[in-house]
């Protein structure tokens, strides 16, 4: 096995676009939450769903068959309803040919859970 890791920081997209198929045994991001963050922007959440596909779709390509996707990500929250994301992008994920094997939930001592 060859132990070598690359870490990639910048637009996932766009990065993800250049590389070649078939290359990686491990995909691992968390991805803005569209919360506001300050290194975010706020958008529509279908817009949001959207541009997570766009990702996930990309980041399958480029997976080994067997390979595996980690897909960290939070909840949105508007209008007094906390919206799981995972429940949002797993539609896309099963799209793109990736099965579901695990859910973790994170629990704080501040905040929602």
């Amino acid at each position: 096995m060859d132990p070598t890791c690359t870490v990639i920081v910048g637009d996932a997209l766009a990065t993800l676009r250049t590389m070649p198929s078939r290359t990686a045994r491990l995909f691992l991001t968390s991805p803005p939450y569209n919360i506001g963050k300050e290194y975010e922007r706020r958008i529509p959440l279908a817009a949001y769903v959207d541009e997570q596909r766009a990702v996930i779709e990309e980041a399958s390509r480029i997976l080994v068959d067997g390979g595996s996707l980690c897909w960290q990500v939070g909840n949105y929250v508007a209008d007094g309803e906390v919206i799981p994301l995972d429940s949002l992008i797993i539609p896309a994920l099963r799209a793109a040919g990736l099965k579901i094997r695990n859910r973790i939930v994170w629990t704080f001592g501040h905040g929602q859970h």
